[in-house]
C-alpha cells in the first residue's frame, strides 16, 4: 500500500470508511471487499491517521465535519441518490460519499463541539 502524504484519501481508503460508517465491522467489510481482515485493518488505521481520529465515531464525525460524507436525506433520495428497496438485508444506507476525498482547510474539532 502506497502512503499518500497529501491526506487525501483512495478509492478504497472511501470505501472503507462508507462502510465503517454503516456500522459494518472490519470481518464484514473483508467480507464483503473480498480482501483480508488484516487490509481492512491498515486500510482503518491509515484514514484514521490522515483524517486525525481517534476511533470510529470521531473518524465519521470528522468526515461529516470534512464534507467527505453525507447524511443521506429524503432530498438527496428524489436527487439520484435511491436506496436499495432490492437489498433490504444489505448494510445501511444513512451515509453516502460527496466526491471530497480530503479535510484541507478543516480542523478537527473534538466531538460535540461546533
Amino acid at each position: 500500500m502506497t502512503v499518500d502524504s497529501s491526506g487525501r484519501l483512495s478509492t478504497r481508503e472511501l470505501e472503507i470508511l462508507l462502510l465503517a460508517a454503516h456500522g459494518m465491522s472490519d470481518a464484514d467489510m473483508s467480507h464483503q471487499l473480498s480482501i483480508s481482515p488484516r487490509t481492512v485493518a491498515s486500510h482503518m488505521r491509515s484514514v484514521r491517521e490522515k483524517l486525525c481520529a481517534k476511533n470510529r465515531t470521531h473518524l465519521v464525525a470528522i468526515a461529516l465535519r470534512a464534507g467527505i460524507l453525507a447524511l443521506r436525506t429524503e432530498l438527496t433520495e428524489r436527487a439520484g441518490w435511491p436506496g436499495r428497496p432490492d437489498r433490504p438485508d444489505g448494510p445501511d444506507e444513512t451515509f453516502r460519499l460527496t466526491g471530497r476525498s480530503g479535510v484541507h482547510g478543516v480542523r478537527a474539532q473534538p466531538v460535540g463541539m461546533a
